[in-house]
């Protein structure tokens, strides 16, 4: 009798190429939704957190009603993470990053336009639930997104480039603040939030009910 070979092991492609072995919507999709999206997201997530009590002080409220109108908006945070637990499971998880992703951009305008006390938590509050929602709806996107032999280095590039978006927005943003006001910092990061929605809309595959090997 011959003797049965054994198959051999499946090779993951050379680091730095996470779509190699995909299909062709996967191949445009990996690198594109998950490096503009990490790219994109910081301006939306950590900049809020970071800035919100720079601009409100820099359209003339006191340091401690910027602070208090900043603490009372991230209260939406934890309330984020609790509605995403039911959303992920039930929508598509495309479509929950797009409108989540629109409501931020919403919500950031009108923070930015916003002058009373009332407005400017109820925005900020609303904004930072969209973010929590959008965040941890894009983690699990991700994760379903990446070849399964790539995922942790495809996921460790995208959020490095993250993070290098988050050390650079800070500066950029305080310098449209100073020249141009608060309404251009939060138009600007808009601006960002939908070209992230055509991205993911465009190009990200749909994952609900779907197999890793079906994506």
């Amino acid at each position: 009798m011959r003797p049965r070979l054994r198959p051999r092991p499946r090779r993951s492609p050379p680091f730095g190429f996470p779509c190699a072995g995909c299909s062709s919507r996967r191949t445009a999709a990996v690198p594109s939704c998950g490096g503009s999206s990490r790219s994109c997201r910081p301006s939306a997530i950590t900049g809020f957190g970071s800035l919100a009590p720079v601009v409100l002080a820099a359209k003339g409220h006191s340091t401690t009603a910027s602070l208090g109108y900043a603490a009372l908006s991230f209260c939406g945070y934890p309330l984020g993470s609790a509605l995403s637990i039911p959303l992920i499971e039930r929508f598509e998880r495309r479509t929950l990053i797009i409108v989540a992703a629109l409501g931020q951009a919403f919500f950031g305008l009108l923070f930015g336009f916003a002058d009373a006390a009332w407005l400017i938590v109820g925005s900020g509050f609303l904004l930072t639930v969209c973010s929590n929602v959008f965040s941890n709806a894009f983690h699990v996107y991700q994760a379903e997104i990446f070849p399964t032999n790539l995922r942790s280095s495809a996921i460790g590039i995208a959020y490095s480039l993250s993070r290098l978006v988050s050390v650079i927005l800070p500066f950029i943003a305080l310098s449209v603040l100073d020249d141009l006001g608060a309404t251009a910092v939060f138009a600007g990061s808009a601006v960002l939030m939908v070209l992230l929605c055509l991205n993911v809309g465009l190009l990200g595959p749909k994952t609900k009910g779907l197999a890793l090997d079906a994506i």
